[in-house]
């Protein structure tokens, strides 16, 4: 499109200008026209509507005395007794002169003719307007406004009593020609009276069928209509209206009318003398126009060249105008501002775009681009990704913030190092040192971005996972090196070998925690058969009956054939779905809790939670809730964790298990020995049982050190006031040694093996019969 020049642009506005005021003067006086004519019609019509209603009053009480006179006559009601029509005609006649009564009728008092002056209705004809009949016989009289063939009359109806009513009379005077012009003469409008009835449709008129025909109603007309009606031979009359009656079958419309060129006789005129004022403002408008742009171009133009130089990012050379007005040297002041402000706003737009504004070390996308230079040189580098080992659980632990000062913390760690660091992910930083770093440097690089991390109130324990990619031997691009960096440093945190360099094998056990997680989802949504429960029974040594289970959950799938619990228990709590694991253990163990009830088997089922469990706040809430919907008592179930898993958010979980436990559950502490056993940790602790793990079980009685140390640790729960289970019992001769020592209970191989719901039904039965235990 073509650009117009600052001249045009000037004149324009100038003209424009001109116009805009032109047209605003132009609309005012419309709209006072327009103002004028509908409150001077408005005027008119209740003057009009005034008078029409004094005319028609008057006329109805002529008819009421008239009337009233002729039914009160003593002649007249023998007369009508009689039913002489002659004598009745000649009567009705009579008194009609007397007022010029336009039409005489009378009735029977079923509506029906008896005779009527002039003989408007026939005789014996039943009367259209039986319902005014019916209010003279009640009341005694009746009024209203009728149209008979075509003619419309003002009527009064009064009863005939001899001393009853034997007969109804009607007086009327016609609304004519002569209402019409009566009303123009005194209100100089043209009047029209519309008649609407269910047959047809007449008009009582001043106007000629053409004029009225061209008469626009001021309802139809808004504030711009009124001027196009001064220039426009389509409508030469302006109407106004009001209903004077309406009924069922008859409508009756009064119009006033006034000619169009008595209301804007003078707008023409004016309209006439604004264009000619408008047309000159107009061409001394461009005049100066011209003038005050050549003053403003030149200096404009300058600006220009300057802007072009700050868009091509030349933000060196400053401008200076000199014009002819403060406005224009203030214009190139700004110019210069805003350079330095484009430059200063692009510098950081460059920075914010290449760095990560929380760690302030580069992002991934701005790292992706130098790897990329450094492999397409043939670069050989190395690239290690570090990681916070648990970093999810330090932001749902110590909260957000705290999350963020760990992060920037080590940031600062690792950015001392030198080299090329980076953040890719939530708590994954890269870095690539200046030269290849050794695996014993590598150890002692950890040991300094290992360590506690103050925050305000409290120090955070942090420890790092480090994963290592020698490039281009074990990738060739960025893309494929963060994928592979992801393997490795997920292999890191999950095997807990905290320095890992990368191999092809990691990449297999990546594809198959993958995989692991997809099926594993899958077989959740899905509520599929390949999971299931299986129960091993905890035999109680003192009274010789298995009255508690231990649920464990095993997985046979299609695709990846037995997976081992530890492997995709795992897998789901690093990749953050362990709580819909648990639920669908807790899920199934109520539907087996409520099989074994049908069998009278009231057991307590005990299962395994995870650390993340603990901290789950509604877990509690769906496990009662689910006890409720099928009226079980919380005796049915009990939780089993693992020590090492509640030492790493011991105040948390100390909290959350005295939760669950006042709620009535007790509370096991499972492989106790292998973790970060203490006294002080144990007194802490709201448990009601220590589970002994299994590898100082399996060989009890042939190790010497592992009777000692079972020995020990059942002496210390009992002082503790807590029952012990010792699990991995593999012979009757370990199971005597647990009996000597007073352990509570026992479970092993050497009692049952797990096994499924129907089969622990089965073996439940036999054992209870048995006659050792029965």
């Amino acid at each position: 499109m073509m650009q117009k020049s600052l001249n045009q642009r000037i004149n324009r506005l100038i003209i424009n200008i001109v116009v805009l005021t032109t047209i605003s003067l132009l609309v005012f006086i419309w709209k006072s026209t327009s103002d004028q004519a509908t409150a001077q019609l408005s005027r008119d019509l209740q003057v009009a509507q005034n008078i029409l209603t004094k005319v028609l009053d008057d006329k109805e009480a002529l008819l009421e005395t008239s009337t009233s006179l002729l039914t009160s006559d003593f002649g007249f009601k023998q007369v009508v007794a009689s039913r002489d029509k002659a004598t009745i005609e000649s009567l009705l006649a009579n008194h009609g002169k007397r007022i010029n009564a336009d039409l005489i009728t009378l009735f029977t008092l079923s509506n029906e003719v008896i005779t009527s002056v002039p003989a408007k209705l026939e005789a014996n004809s039943v009367f259209v307007y039986p319902d005014l009949i019916q209010e003279a016989i009640d009341k005694g009289v009746s009024s209203s406004i009728l149209s008979l063939d075509g003619q419309l009359y003002q009527v009064f109806f009064a009863d005939v009593r001899a001393p009853r009513t034997i007969a109804v009379a009607m007086m009327g005077f016609k609304i004519d020609q002569s209402i019409a012009e009566q009303l123009k003469n005194i209100t100089q409008l043209d009047t029209t009276i519309s008649v609407n009835t269910d047959k047809r449709t007449y008009a009582i008129s001043t106007l000629s069928k053409d004029d009225l025909a061209k008469s626009k109603a001021i309802e139809e007309l808004n504030t711009l209509s009124w001027p196009i009606l001064a220039i426009s031979s389509s409508h030469d009359y302006i109407s106004t209206s009001f209903v004077l009656i309406e009924k069922e079958d008859l409508r009756v419309d009064f119009i006033l009318s006034n000619n169009v060129n008595a209301i804007l006789s003078d707008f023409v005129s004016l309209q006439l003398s604004i264009g000619l004022i408008a047309v000159s403002a107009v061409v001394v408008a461009i005049f100066f126009g011209a003038l005050l742009s050549k003053k403003l171009v030149q200096p404009i133009q300058t600006l220009t060249q300057h802007a072009k130089k700050i868009a091509s990012g030349n933000y060196e050379a400053y401008t200076a105008v000199v014009g002819h007005s403060s406005e224009l040297s203030t214009l190139s002041d700004a110019f210069n501002t805003m350079q330095t402000n484009i430059k200063d706003r692009e510098d950081k737009v460059i920075y914010q775009a290449q760095h990560d504004l929380l760690t302030t070390l580069y992002n991934r996308n701005h790292v992706e681009k130098l790897l990329n230079e450094k492999f397409e040189n043939n670069e050989c580098f190395q690239a290690i990704g570090i990681n916070i080992f648990g970093f999810r659980g330090i932001n749902d632990t110590f909260g957000y913030d705290n999350g963020d000062i760990c992060l920037e913390t080590l940031a600062e760690r690792v950015a001392s190092l030198g080299g090329l660091s980076a953040r890719l992910t939530g708590g994954e930083l890269l870095w690539v040192p200046n030269e290849e770093v050794s695996l014993a440097e590598l150890e002692r690089i950890k040991q300094s971005l290992d360590g506690d991390v103050t925050a305000p109130g409290l120090n955070i324990p942090m420890k790092v996972a480090m994963g290592i990619i020698n490039c281009p031997s074990d990738t060739h691009s960025p893309s494929e090196l963060f994928r592979k960096m992801n393997i490795v440093i997920d292999e890191a945190q999950i095997s807990r070998q905290f320095i890992l360099p990368f191999s092809n094998e990691l990449e297999e056990k990546y594809t198959r925690r993958l995989a692991i997680i997809t099926e594993l989802k899958k077989a959740l949504a899905e509520d599929s058969d390949e999971l299931a429960l299986f129960y091993q029974p905890k035999l109680s040594l003192h009274s010789n009956k298995v009255e508690t289970v231990e649920a464990l959950i095993r997985w046979n799938n299609k695709a990846l054939g037995f997976v081992s619990p530890e492997d995709f228990i795992a897998v789901a709590e690093h990749a953050g779905f362990i709580g819909e694991v648990t639920n669908w253990v807790f899920k199934r163990a109520i539907d087996d809790i409520l099989s074994f009830k049908e069998e009278n088997i009231d057991i307590t089922v005990a299962i395994n939670i995870s650390a993340q469990d603990v901290m789950n706040p509604e877990l509690l809430s769906m496990v009662l809730k689910l006890l409720k919907e099928n009226s079980l008592p919380t005796s049915v179930l009990s939780f089993e964790m693992t020590e090492g898993q509640l030492v790493r958010n011991l105040q948390k979980a100390v909290t959350q298990l005295a939760i669950m436990r006042d709620a009535g559950f007790k509370i096991a502490i499972d492989d106790f020995g292998t973790g970060y056993s203490s006294l002080s940790y144990l007194s802490r602790l709201p448990a009601d049982i220590l589970k002994v793990d299994k590898s100082f079980v399996l060989k009890l009685d042939e190790q010497q050190s592992d009777q000692t140390i079972v020995k020990t640790v059942v002496k210390l729960a009992h002082d503790f006031n807590m029952e012990v289970v010792a699990e991995g019992v593999e012979n009757e001769a370990s199971l005597k040694l647990l009996t000597d020592y007073g352990c509570e209970f026992a479970q092993g191989y050497h009692i049952c093996r797990p096994i499924d719901a129907q089969k622990y039904i089965s073996w439940h039965k036999d054992y209870a019969a048995s006659p050792q235990h029965s």
